[in-house]
């Protein structure tokens, strides 16, 4: 329940969430203990499509989302998608949340990480 998280807009928290549930977490045993470990931090694909299916969101809200999401330093791009339909972004989880201050932006969405490709209706 940090500052970063409450100051999401709805329907970030709830883009958020349904990209943390793409996180596949195993249990590995640490020093006699077994610890959750999460084995694709760096590997987290989620389309636009699916989003849509699942929140009900217009590709416009979709983008807000993740460009609020990005600005409070949850998610990073590790792969930008390319220009043909179906490719997607890769995402990572970041930590930059916790030195996230009101009115700072962590990371800003730019014509080179947010979605790109096919769109309908567009030539």
């Amino acid at each position: 329940m940090s500052d970063a998280f409450l100051d999401l807009k709805p329907a970030s928290v709830k883009l958020l969430l349904l990209l943390f549930l793409e996180i596949k977490i195993v249990s590995k045993r640490k020093a006699g203990k077994y610890v959750p470990v999460i084995t694709n931090r760096h590997d987290i694909k989620l389309p636009y499509a699916q989003i849509r299916e699942q929140l009900g969101y217009t590709d416009k809200t979709v983008w807000t989302a993740f460009k609020d999401i990005f600005a409070h330093g949850f998610l990073e791009v590790v792969t930008h998608g390319g220009g043909a339909k179906g490719d997607i972004n890769i995402y990572g989880i970041s930590e930059d949340w916790r030195k996230w201050e009101q009115g700072q932006i962590i990371r800003e969405m730019t014509p080179r990480n947010r979605r790109a490709g096919w769109q309908k209706g567009k030539k």
